[in-house]
């Protein structure tokens, strides 16, 4: 398998994988609690977002596809898997990430009115008291105190091919991204996910209760050669943002 950048034709291909990838997910069918009803519904809202995420500044999207090199190589080059990847901060390698084209401005212009329209006029499967209460616990702020950075924005596996490590190698691909420019990898994850980012070496840095027994997890993963950069580590595989701990001890002083 090899790891490419997402073009706009494997489009079907990812779409799929998201429709199926995020079915059982939990948070997700707690946002979208009318999925299953209206699946056309599902399809379009996921599509509208995905190509936001495609246009969108400073966001990078790959796929992880099957050669010849597989044992199960069935002669046809098949996308397992995908991530989406963020790159924030105002540095000079920011900006090359950042980039923009008057096609991206324009189809972004367009989907906004698409966005809005599917989201106050067509969507059917989604609670918007629940999207909204979401939307207000984004750390966003608690973020932007590691900039310049990564973030893993989305990342979704084939159901045939999971558990054989393709989530695994396209998190280890934006952390080769974060550690050739010295940065840290940030992410949202459900618990569900815990493990693999655990095992990848990412810490927990915040954890906060969605709604009763449905938690939500901030996650920060620094590069071994700046470990201590970013992160204090207390153990139990948590951790406290430094620029957060060293403002707190100011203010106790």
């Amino acid at each position: 398998m090899f790891i490419r950048q997402l073009a706009r034709s494997d489009f079907p291909d990812v779409l799929a994988i998201t429709t199926q990838a995020f079915a059982k997910d939990e948070l997700f069918d707690w946002l979208h609690p009318h999925q299953d009803k209206y699946p056309n519904d599902l399809r379009r809202t996921q599509r509208i977002l995905l190509r936001n995420r495609l246009v969108s500044v400073g966001s990078h999207g790959f796929v992880i596809v099957t050669d010849e090199t597989d044992p199960d190589w069935s002669g046809t080059p098949e996308i397992t898997g995908y991530a989406f990847f963020m790159r924030s901060g105002n540095d000079e390698l920011g900006r090359k990430w950042q980039t923009d084209s008057l096609f991206n401005k324009f189809e972004r212009h367009l989907l906004s009115w698409e966005l809005s329209y599917e989201t106050n006029v067509l969507n059917r499967i989604s609670d918007r008291a629940r999207v909204q209460e979401y939307r207000d616990m984004a750390h966003y702020n608690l973020y932007s105190k590691l900039d310049p950075r990564w973030h893993l924005g989305l990342l979704a596996v084939s159901v045939n091919y999971q558990r054989r490590g393709i989530g695994g190698k396209l998190v280890k691909y934006g952390q080769k991204l974060a550690a050739e420019e010295n940065l840290p990898l940030t992410l949202e994850s459900s618990v569900a996910g815990r493990g693999l980012y655990l095992r990848s070496g990412f810490k927990i840095v915040d954890e906060s209760e969605v709604v009763k027994g449905l938690d939500g997890l901030s996650m920060v993963w620094e590069p071994d050669h700046l470990k201590g950069k970013w992160l204090e580590d207390i153990g139990n595989g948590r951790a406290n943002i430094l620029k957060i701990v060293r403002r707190h001890s100011r203010r106790h002083a």
